[in-house]
Parts: C-alpha cells; sequence; structure tokens
C-alpha cells in the first residue's frame, strides 16, 4: 500500500515554528518519503499555533474533508490544553471525535505522543497533564484501532522548552516516518 498523500493535524509544533529554517516535521517527513521511495510524496500542514485539543476539533471535519484524497492522517495536539488545563476526559473526547472523523474519510491514523514540556511559565502543571493526556491516547488507541508513534526523548531538541529545532523536526518526521512503515507491513 502506498500513501503520496498525508494529512498532518497539530499545534505550533506541527506547523514547525521556532525551526530556524521555517521548516515542520511535515515538509521533512515528505522529504524523506519521496526520497526512500523515488516517488513523490506531500504531507499538508494543517498546524495552527496556540491551538488546543478543542480547537482543532471544531475545524477537523473540513481539514480532514478538504484533503480526503490523504490515506494517513497524523495527529499531534495538546500542548496548548496544558497551558490553559483543559480536562483529560474533553481532551479525550476531542481526540475521539477527530480519528473517528478520519475514519469517515477512510484514513489511517497515527497519534503522536506529546514529549515532556520544558519548564516555562506558561505550561507551569504540564507534568502532570502531559502524562495524562498520553496515558488517554494509549487508551484511546486500543479502543479505536489506530497506531500511536512515541515522542517521548524528544526533548533534547527544544529551543525553548516547548518548540523545536530544525534537528528536533528531523527527528519527529523520522518517527512519524517509521511508524508509517509499521502500519505498511
Amino acid at each position: 500500500m502506498i500513501w503520496n498523500e498525508i494529512l498532518c493535524l497539530g499545534d505550533s509544533i506541527t506547523f514547525g515554528a521556532r525551526d530556524p529554517h521555517k521548516r515542520s516535521f511535515p515538509a521533512e517527513l515528505g522529504k524523506m518519503l519521496t526520497e526512500q521511495f523515488n516517488e513523490f510524496y506531500y504531507c499538508h500542514n494543517c498546524g495552527i499555533n496556540g491551538e488546543t485539543s478543542s480547537d482543532l476539533q471544531k475545524r477537523a471535519w473540513g481539514n480532514i474533508q478538504s484533503h480526503s484524497n490523504s490515506k494517513i492522517m497524523l495527529l499531534l495536539i495538546g500542548t496548548n490544553d496544558t497551558q490553559i488545563g483543559i480536562p483529560e476526559d474533553i481532551f479525550e473526547d476531542n481526540i475521539r471525535q477527530i480519528v473517528s472523523i478520519a475514519k469517515v474519510f477512510g484514513m489511517y491514523t497515527i497519534v503522536g505522543t506529546l514529549p515532556e514540556l520544558g519548564f516555562t511559565p506558561l505550561y507551569l502543571e504540564n507534568t502532570k497533564l502531559i502524562k495524562e493526556y498520553n496515558k488517554r491516547i494509549k487508551k484511546l488507541s486500543k479502543e479505536m484501532k489506530f497506531d500511536i508513534c512515541d515522542l517521548s526523548g524528544t526533548e533534547k531538541h527544544y529551543v525553548d522548552g516547548v518548540h523545536f529545532t530544525h534537528e528536533g523536526n528531523l527527528e519527529i518526521a523520522n518517527r512519524f516516518r517509521e511508524s508509517i512503515l509499521r502500519a505498511q507491513r
């Protein structure tokens, strides 16, 4: 099975905020897959800076429908949820709804776990919430039959405790690439 269009939904981490080359993990993933398979891959980057899972849930149908040629959707959301303290059950339902919409359009889904955040005054409560959100992602993956891309350990590539260097975006892209390749087996 070959997927040449990939939909990437998320927040500033998906968007690629703070990458010194103005790139993102979706751009790097498309490049990696194109080079590996010698055919063109494009990752639609629908990441929006500052967005929460609740914000994404509201726009998910439109984004997913407008990219319905994509056979796979990558989802990485929740960092900003920690900033405002979105309850775990609300986060879980937002993920459930977004993944369900992707299934309506026949997309295979991979959800990234949230890396631990570095110290920043905006995310003082992040440690507890990140762990809880990741538990919810893992629980939902079993219930809804979607794959998980483990992003733990990527924290070493932070620019500011939240966003990634170019090397960080390359690492995230590679981890999603590996998740996609496992799904093809």
